[in-house]
């Protein structure tokens, strides 16, 4: 039996709207789909086919790229359809998820580029998984290994639903409290870096792997609003380290996170910690793993007054141009 396209625009929520028997894209005015042929028609690229064809050319992607797409898609029964086509809107309690499937390891390494081998291993550390819908699972552990809350990220892109980011994030219910998505590396406990998600955590140890012997990594699930948890992340751990790297995006939210940090008052006696930013040379981490930003990569790390004098001047600068 072929594989229809009209289920796979509703599995993966691609804006199309139903005009009688075919599906018009919302995006693409010329992309039609015949559902009683099962074939589609672009009529401005010049380009029809079957399903395979339609996803490699929607994506633009490789015929690799289109087959592990294939792949996910085919391995989803009918009651995981309809999953997908509510777009995951129900929230599950913190607990045991499914091992890492094709889609979540096609998202992360084909739309987030990030290495198969670093998401491999997380895998099998137990950090990264897959629930019912094919979303990927992030796993937070507190110091003793316990397993304490669960990121989820949506690996199907709709816009429409989710213009800030394009598909599902979210934190699970009955997760600790500011807490978040941690790593732990080996050696003494000498730095802690705190970004603002697990997919810039995960970028960021890719890139800079050989920098972190003896540190730990947090990610916050959010800006200034999950300040927190730096605090009582601290406060879990049976010594706070030599430095305190903030590697938050290159943005205003980024900035603000920063400056809110640099007032708040930690509960630990966080003066025994240096306080250091890492900044991006692109807009977030991830982005320095996009195929245009290809190596060398860039970042800068400061001590606090001397970002705050990069960000005056920056801000000079700006005016005077």
């Amino acid at each position: 039996m072929a594989l229809e396209l009209a289920d796979y625009v509703s599995y993966a929520g691609l804006p199309f709207k139903h005009e009688g028997r075919y599906l018009r894209s919302q995006e693409h005015d010329s992309l039609i789909i015949d559902t009683r042929k099962n074939y589609f028609i672009w009529n401005s690229q010049g380009l029809a086919g079957n399903l395979s064809q339609f996803i490699k050319a929607y994506y633009g992607i490789s015929d690799r790229e289109m087959h592990f797409r294939l792949k996910a898609f085919t391995k989803t029964n009918p009651q995981q359809k309809v999953a997908v086509k509510a777009d995951y809107t129900t929230k599950s309690a913190v607990g045991p998820v499914a091992p890492l499937d094709a889609a979540g390891m096609a998202y992360l390494t084909q739309y987030r580029h990030l290495d198969s081998r670093l998401i491999t291993f997380a895998a099998r550390q137990g950090l990264l998984g897959s629930d019912g819908y094919h979303n990927v699972i992030f796993n937070w552990f507190d110091a003793a290994g316990i397993l304490v809350g669960q990121d989820v990220q949506g690996t199907v892109i709709n816009r429409q639903r989710y213009p800030k980011h394009g598909s599902l994030k979210q934190i699970k219910a009955g997760s600790k409290p500011h807490y978040g998505f941690n790593v732990r590396f080996r050696g003494p406990f000498r730095h802690l870096y705190v970004f603002e998600s697990p997919i810039d955590l995960l970028s960021y140890w890719q890139m800079y792997a050989r920098e972190l012997s003896g540190s730990q990594l947090l990610s916050l699930s959010g800006a200034s609003a999950k300040m927190q948890t730096i605090n009582d992340y601290l406060l879990t751990q049976p010594a706070l380290p030599a430095y305190l790297h903030l590697a938050p995006d290159n943005d205003v939210a980024g900035r603000a996170l920063i400056e809110k940090f640099q007032h708040m008052r930690l509960i630990t006696p966080h003066q025994t910690c240096q306080n250091l930013v890492e900044w991006s040379g692109a807009k977030d981490w991830n982005a320095q793993l996009q195929p245009a930003k290809a190596g060398p990569y860039t970042k800068l790390t400061f001590d606090m007054q001397t970002f705050d004098q990069f960000q005056l001047f920056n801000k000079l600068r700006e005016c005077l141009s």
